[in-house]
């Protein structure tokens, strides 16, 4: 099956719909996926999708390929990402699909795919699935599996309602952005207690108002207006699977989620003192330093969920967390990234406190710090593009106290300089073509100096597209 080669990705699968996919292709994704798990004798899996517009035709395509290899099938149809997940403990079943391309825009699709509890596909699984495709070659079972439709709503709720306590009722902007958490989220927050002023909710998977991407100005500078028009506690933005986050302050002021991963930091080191937090390159200094102030173990390391969570599982951390949104909770939860949870714990730590979120990072290091910005770059030229970035940087900043071409692994997660009073960083996405770059500083005089150099570094490659409908946080270049 001649499938794009750059649709299998570092820890996910994902593509264009009716360029990189179709029924067919997607059908022997799901016999390659059946194919793994069954030489790992997984004979079960759960399958879910989010909202886009291809997911039905394609969750029938991957479930049809699956069964023919002898796995039987959980069917729990349009979900959260984190249902999924769960949803695997619930039937204890390693194996575990999400039809879903997160924060792309309406016209991707992709599969995330389990191989264990909570723990999703890496680089070496990702390319086993792309092997058994390229060769056609698929486990063939005497009898096909069993495809059972089921609902884990109820049981999720439960679920995720049993491990948080606010002691006040709050009053909450939820903006959803017409994507899958708009059946989701509203309900779990008001049955924590809370009143939803509710936005966007309507599920469309055409995403009227644009990709629902919590690490957008545009879509958190939309929250931020509603906070203050409601005199709202806190407002919340989700992506379009529910496992990501972004938050906006009872005062309307945005929170990057490098400072949200700080403030889960300070929380877990109040309860497990020492502990180590997992936080990935794009993160400001204020992780680093929030968590050594605070007598935690600071460990930086590659950017992806799979990645986070592998590496939370070896450090026995207690919590990690990423510039994107995802926070994976190890103290109190199964340590996957649930949008969910993570919202409520936020509240329920608002309440223990009694403050406003201002309050929560108020004494936090100050930094000025840009958004994660993303800027279209071809998948066959975007490891290049940032290669020569990183031998431009060593020339460039030979006295920084640190500039190393990955932060922590072998050399495909991008450059990063830290200075002592902030830093920059540029990596190629693992999951799209595109380049990623942040920056931040102390001053404002050299927060505009680091701001021209990534712009300037930027314009230098032809092959940077600045259309590319892949971009966010272009206006924090201007």
């Amino acid at each position: 099956m001649n499938i794009n080669p750059y649709a299998f990705r570092n820890y996910d699968i994902r593509g264009k719909v009716g360029e990189d996919f179709d029924a067919e292709k997607v059908e022997a994704i799901g016999k390659a996926y059946g194919t793994l798990l069954r030489r790992r004798k997984i004979r079960q899996a759960v399958v879910g999708r989010d909202c886009r517009l291809s997911g039905p035709e394609y969750q029938d395509a991957f479930m049809r390929g699956l069964v023919s290899t002898g796995v039987s099938v959980i069917d729990i149809g349009m979900v959260m990402t984190q249902m999924m997940y769960y949803a695997q403990y619930r039937f204890q079943t390693n194996g575990g699909a999400m039809i879903t391309a997160s924060h792309n825009p309406h016209n991707y699709n992709g599969f995330k795919l389990a191989i264990g509890f909570s723990k999703t596909t890496e680089m070496d699984e990702v390319q086993e699935i792309r092997s058994y495709t390229v060769r056609d070659r698929y486990y063939e079972a005497a009898v096909p599996g069993k495809i059972e439709k089921t609902d884990v709503t109820e049981d999720y709720f439960r679920d995720v309602l049993k491990r948080v306590e606010l002691k006040k009722r709050f009053r909450i902007v939820v903006d959803c952005g017409h994507g899958t958490t708009g059946v989701y989220i509203p309900e779990v927050l008001r049955r924590a207690g809370c009143e939803v002023i509710g936005k966007n909710l309507e599920v469309d998977g055409s995403f009227p108002k644009g990709t629902p991407d919590p690490t957008a100005r545009e879509v958190m500078e939309r929250v931020a207006a509603a906070v203050i028009e409601e005199k709202a506690d806190l407002g919340c933005a989700f992506d379009g699977d529910g496992d990501r986050i972004g938050v906006v302050d009872n005062k309307g002021n945005i929170l990057w989620n490098d400072v949200l991963v700080a403030i889960f930091a300070k929380e877990i080191l109040e309860r497990f003192p020492g502990s180590k937090i997992i936080y990935n390159t794009l993160c400001s200094q204020i992780v680093r330093d929030t968590v050594a102030e605070n007598g935690g173990v600071p460990i930086m390391w590659r950017n992806g969920h799979s990645f986070i969570k592998s590496k939370i599982a070896e450090e026995n951390a207690a919590f990690g967390g990423e510039l994107s949104g995802h926070f994976f909770f190890a103290d109190n939860a199964y340590g996957h990234d649930d949008g969910s949870y993570a919202i409520l714990r936020v509240l329920e730590y608002l309440s223990e406190k009694n403050t406003g979120l201002d309050g929560l990072y108020s004494e936090f290091p100050k930094f000025i710090s840009s958004p994660e910005i993303k800027i279209g770059c071809p998948d066959d030229r975007k490891a290049a593009v940032v290669a020569d970035v990183a031998e431009k940087f060593k020339k460039d900043f030979p006295e920084a106290p640190e500039v190393t071409d990955s932060s922590v692994i072998p050399g495909d997660d991008g450059v990063r300089a830290d200075f002592k009073d902030g830093m920059i960083v540029f990596r190629y996405s693992q999951n799209g073509p595109y380049v990623t770059v942040k920056f931040e500083a102390k001053d404002q005089r050299v927060y505009e100096e680091r701001k021209e150099y990534v712009k300037k570094t930027l314009e230098r490659y032809p092959e940077m597209n600045w259309k590319d409908e892949l971009c966010v946080n272009l206006s924090a270049l201007a």
